[in-house]
């Protein structure tokens, strides 16, 4: 299942991030989604339920993916285990936590890792990491700062994480990053408009349009 997912990431590296204080939302989020083709869905912790609703997911889903269904904001190795538990095909975290790695390795689950620092990027790496999810951006500089730690970083795989629009995509993948974390952007007002920004934000993250 790791290799799949990174397979995945490698051609289609836009994940999907449902994040909502309804239940009901968040099912409706994820399937507008997966309908608009993205290959990645992330359903975060602070969504009720939420491993509920991986489970119900998986199970629409039926066999393999994509698309694949993984667990955020699993900031500690309890809640690891319970994304892995639910079916969760991949795990991100904010932050760098052993236990989360630790859990995530022995299920053979892809992992994705928070960090900010050029410190805490080196350590989410050594801890396992097949991602190192650079959060939160758009705060500290945004693709520029990406830009700056991929300098002496750039043997390290990057995410860019932390809320911004499909057309920053293209700056970030300039920087350096080889996939990105996206949420409400992705969907906008819905219907025809979602599709077609969904669409957009996987064509810049392949590098196939221009900016």
């Amino acid at each position: 299942m790791r290799a799949a997912v990174a397979a995945t990431i490698a051609s289609a590296p836009v994940v999907g991030v449902v994040r909502t204080d309804s239940r009901e939302e968040a099912a409706r989020i994820a399937a507008t989604l997966i309908e608009g083709g993205i290959q990645l869905i992330e359903i975060t912790f602070t969504v009720p339920g939420a491993t509920d609703l991986v489970r119900d997911l998986l199970a629409e889903r039926g066999g393999d993916g994509p698309p694949w269904i993984g667990m955020g904001t699993v900031t500690g190795e309890e809640r690891a285990a319970s994304a892995v538990a639910a079916g969760a095909e991949f795990i991100v975290s904010p932050n760098a936590e052993t236990g989360v790695a630790e859990v995530a390795r022995a299920a053979d689950r892809y992992l994705v890792v928070g960090a900010l620092t050029c410190t805490e990027i080196v350590a989410a790496r050594a801890m396992g990491a097949d991602l190192v999810k650079v959060y939160p951006l758009p705060p500290v500089g945004g693709p520029a700062y990406l830009a700056t730690v991929r300098q002496p970083l750039g043997d390290i795989p990057m995410l860019a994480g932390g809320g911004f629009g499909v057309e920053e995509i293209a700056a970030y993948r300039a920087a350096g990053a080889v996939a990105f974390g996206i949420g409400q952007p992705l969907i906008g007002a819905g219907g025809a408009e979602a599709s077609a920004r969904m669409a957009r934000a996987l064509a810049l993250a392949r590098g196939e349009a221009e900016a």
